[in-house]
């Protein structure tokens, strides 16, 4: 099975970049140092995995490292055009730290998530009183997982503007806000947005050069 993925930030990856009188010819994943195994059969250090549209499920391929067989770090992942849809944190093969998700190159949620340690019995998460303020670390039973702590915020697609903010505690929601617009002001946004690069579908795709065809 073969297919082409445009990949961001390709540089990040240690693939050499062709010179421009070469660049009809993508350079093969196979000869690079990537999608390699450790001593245990493992995935280990950076990887390009491709995953096949399922059940009604979007295909998509993503990119990152992995230490001995956990993700671990920055992971991009890329819907079938090439696009950029997600950039997020792993620790361990669980999401940790902040996450970024995208809809024809404009930004439309920035979360956060807390990552449970599976090598401990128990964790401990920073929680805030809401209305003191005050902090306190509780422990909680550190089962193999991930769980929304933190703010998370959510953008209009079209016009990039913040619409809504929610904060979670040890995946429990403590706050919500809706943001408002009048009618006027939301027509203003949307005339605004229309001469937005990402409205216009001119938003940044690498060149042919930084291109490269990953074969499976």
């Amino acid at each position: 099975m073969k297919g082409s993925i445009t990949i961001l930030l390709l540089i990040l990856l240690g693939i050499s970049i062709p010179d421009r009188s070469d660049a009809q010819k993508m350079p093969d994943v196979r000869k690079s140092n990537i999608n390699k195994l450790d001593k245990k059969g493992k995935k280990h250090g950076t990887w390009l995995n491709k995953v096949e549209p399922r059940k009604g499920e979007y295909g998509y391929s993503e990119f990152g490292s992995y230490i001995h067989g956990l993700k671990n770090g920055l992971w991009y992942k890329m819907n079938t055009e090439g696009d950029l849809v997600a950039i997020e944190n792993y620790k361990n093969d669980y999401y940790d730290g902040e996450v970024k998700y995208f809809t024809k190159g404009q930004v439309t949620c920035i979360g956060h998530y807390r990552g449970l340690n599976p090598e401990m019995e128990y964790d401990t998460v920073v929680v805030e009183n809401p209305v003191t303020g005050e902090q306190s670390l509780v422990p909680i039973k550190a089962e193999r997982g991930t769980l929304r702590h933190g703010l998370w915020r959510y953008y209009n697609e079209t016009t990039g503007v913040l619409e809504m903010v929610q904060e979670y505690q040890i995946d429990s929601l403590i706050y919500e806000e809706s943001i408002n617009f009048s009618r006027q002001d939301s027509l203003r946004m949307i005339r605004q947005a229309n001469n937005l690069p990402h409205i216009k579908k001119n938003y940044y795709k690498p060149p042919s050069e930084k291109q490269f065809r990953y074969t499976k």
